[in-house]
């Protein structure tokens, strides 16, 4: 018998939005690339295919960043019933998607305040989750998986932590404002590396919590 059956559950769902937020930042990746290598501007009228194809990326990668949150929530919400930490990164979970709407459809300071926010909560999300798996780690006297917590913990602080920074530069030294979109490729590439760290974790822990019995 599993022994730690919810947990086991949840974390194959949380691994599964996290494949998900994966080529959604993928997406947004590609934008902030096009945005970055077109110098004139990009409208309608100007470019229409720049225009369309980012567009369509926009879309496509908040179409998924939603399937994943949805995903991500009922995933933590399983795995809380084996260990309750799990449920802290719920509420962060609910703080990203309220930041991602006011991100689309604020703009200015209030957008990149909100993009500050959400940088934070994902990675508390990441903090608590990480943190979960390592007290299941450590009831299952499993040291190579609290170690790879450890440092996997620590790159995911700094590439968080460091696309914040990014956001605070942009937000509020103002002859930064030109150099917004090389900040932003910048920050997206931050990000990726700490989805990938994540989903190797929380892969290795999805396998840890199949063999525990």
């Amino acid at each position: 018998m599993m022994r730690f059956p919810n947990a086991y559950t949840g974390v194959k769902k949380v691994f599964t939005a996290q494949i998900l937020s994966l080529i959604s930042t993928v997406f947004f990746f590609a934008e902030a690339a096009i945005a970055l290598f077109i110098t004139e501007e990009i409208s309608l009228d100007e470019n229409e295919t720049a225009f369309f194809v980012i567009l369509a990326m926009t879309v496509t990668g908040t179409v998924l960043a939603i399937i994943s949150f949805v995903v991500q929530l009922v995933g933590l919400n399983q795995a809380r019933r084996d260990e309750r930490l799990f449920k802290k990164a719920m509420y962060f979970v609910i703080i990203c998607a309220i930041c991602t709407v006011a991100i689309l459809f604020g703009g200015g300071m209030f957008g990149r305040i909100a993009a500050g926010i959400d940088e934070v909560s994902t990675l508390l999300i990441f903090v608590y989750i990480f943190i979960s798996i390592y007290t299941l780690a450590e009831q299952l006297g499993n040291v190579g998986m609290q170690k790879m917590g450890k440092l996997a913990l620590l790159i995911v602080t700094v590439v968080f932590g460091s696309a914040l920074l990014i956001q605070i530069t942009v937000a509020f030294i103002p002859y930064m404002e030109d150099m917004v979109e090389t900040l932003s490729f910048v920050s997206v590439i931050l990000e990726f590396v700490g989805y990938i760290t994540a989903l190797i974790y929380i892969g290795m822990a999805k396998k840890m919590l199949s063999k525990a019995a």
